[in-house]
């Protein structure tokens, strides 16, 4: 069984993506295994606050308020009548304001247009991966096969308005109205004995300005968007570190294992036995990949996470 162990626990340090090119630390103790498995890397998300929406300032209007009113003009003056010699008279025309000269401000709004911006989420990075096939092993002694790929960056894009032309207003200014009356006038006074006649008036209707018009300016906050970033801090890595193998590895100890496995939640395919077949293998590294765990042997931080 231990030459069964150690020849399994040799094939997972094969499949490290780094070949062995050094040899384990020198503070190694007799009876300690290492081998060189592989440690995945590390990252953590910070997060970055982005403008989506750009402020600015709009106008609101509040016409201006108008009543009518009457207003009584002079028709025809205060005359006098004779009675031998009648006085003359004569029709004059009169211009009168009867609504005053008023400005009116119209609003023109901001227009606005969405522009795009593309942020960096994780940059590129190369790593190491196993090879394909047996066709790409070049050294039989290693036997490991190793291919160098890129992981092209990864980018988020987000859009965000801005103002195109700003806000603005206009003035038309609207001239005042009139009206124009006709009057009788005394063109020669009687020469005799006079009679008064009295004065006419007439009533128009008029408008005149009670509120002014107003303006009122609001403002419109800008609108931010926080966006998550990616960033590695520590690059996947292959290193050398203790594991179990034959030397310090028992039946009783890979029932302890297996038994762990099963209360994390892990299928062996059968109750633990202390045999350390394929299915245990495979148990043991979707335990270390879930927990973030170097992948390739059966090290002693497997271990402590397993709680033995």
């Amino acid at each position: 069984m231990k030459k069964l162990i150690g020849l399994t626990i040799a094939g997972m340090v094969l499949a490290s993506p780094v070949m062995a090119q050094q040899l384990p630390p020198d503070t190694a103790k007799p009876g300690e295994c290492y081998a060189k498995v592989l440690v995945p890397a590390t990252f953590r998300t910070t997060t970055e606050r982005v403008l989506t929406h750009v402020g600015g300032e709009k106008y609101t209007k509040t016409p201006a308020i108008y009543k009518t009113v009457d207003k009584r003009v002079l028709v025809e003056d205060e005359s006098y009548e004779l009675i031998v010699v009648p006085a003359t008279y004569e029709m004059v025309t009169e211009t009168i304001m009867i609504e005053p000269e008023r400005v009116v401000k119209s609003v023109i709004p901001a227009t606005y247009r969405t522009v795009t911006e593309r942020v960096l989420v994780s940059p590129a990075r190369t790593m190491w991966k196993p090879g394909r096939g047996a066709f790409e092993k070049l050294d039989s002694a290693t036997g490991e096969i190793m291919c160098r790929v890129e992981i092209p960056a990864k980018y988020t894009t987000y859009s965000k308005q801005v103002i195109a032309t700003p806000a603005n207003t206009t003035e038309k200014t609207i001239p005042a109205k009139y009206a124009t009356i006709s009057r009788r006038v005394m063109k020669t006074p009687p020469s005799t004995e006079k009679k008064i006649k009295p004065a006419k008036y007439k009533t128009i209707q008029v408008k005149e300005l009670v509120t002014p018009e107003q303006f009122e300016m609001i403002r419109i906050e800008p609108k931010y968007s926080t966006i998550e970033k990616r960033e590695m801090v520590n690059a996947e890595s292959v290193q050398w570190r203790q594991i179990l193998c034959e030397t310090n590895t028992t039946k009783d100890v890979i029932l302890k294992i297996q038994k762990a496995l099963v209360r994390s939640g892990y299928d062996l395919g059968t109750q633990p036995n202390g045999n350390f077949g394929p299915a245990t293998k495979a148990a043991i590294r979707k335990f270390q990949q879930a927990n973030g765990l170097p992948t390739g042997g059966l090290t002693i931080s497997t271990l402590r996470k397993l709680g033995l």
